[in-house]
């Protein structure tokens, strides 16, 4: 893998994960008059950014376990809104493109949107009156599909097989 990918798959995942924690939890500690539902959904998102931080602390301690961070950029790429749930999250830096139904009452068709942002950012609704849209976030899209072709695979392989394990395993004489 790159340095300058490797370096960004880190600060993305580290530092927008970090200040993704540390902002969702201070708003957890200062809003005492929220309901039961908002502050467990505080936690839960606190948590997710926490999650999206270890992540990018393992692969920084170890650059072949990167299931950790399939997960954590997997759950940055959809962006869904609709009456019944809104699921919106990103860690470091996004850049969205999305379709949907035009706002307002009696109105039909098809509305294109974008929406770039640095930093970290999460939405989650349940049944209000949202518009229907889905949309993709394309950075950790793209992160992903560099890293795995920069590096073949992004999925956590085997260690490469030494001469000293080779000669361990192999059968008498074939060496």
């Amino acid at each position: 893998m790159k340095t300058w990918l490797r370096l960004t798959l880190i600060t993305m995942t580290v530092g927008g994960g970090f200040t993704g924690a540390v902002l969702t939890f201070q708003s957890l500690l200062n809003s005492p008059k929220q309901s039961s539902f908002n502050l467990l959904l505080l936690a839960v998102f606190t948590a997710v950014y926490a999650y999206v931080t270890v992540a990018g602390l393992i692969f920084v301690h170890n650059p072949q376990r990167t299931r950790p961070l399939i997960t954590a950029l997997a759950i940055q790429i959809p962006w869904i809104s609709s009456p019944m749930i809104v699921y919106k999250f990103a860690a470091g830096l996004l850049a969205v493109l999305s379709v949907g139904c035009p706002d307002g009452a009696g109105t039909f068709g098809f509305e294109f949107g974008w929406k770039i942002l640095m930093g970290s950012s999460f939405q989650f609704a349940l049944a209000q009156k949202n518009p229907w849209s889905i949309g993709i976030n394309f950075v950790p899209l793209a992160i992903f599909v560099l890293s795995s072709r920069s590096s073949g695979t992004l999925v956590a392989i085997a260690p490469p097989i030494t001469t000293s394990s080779a000669k361990a395993t192999a059968p008498a004489g074939s060496l």
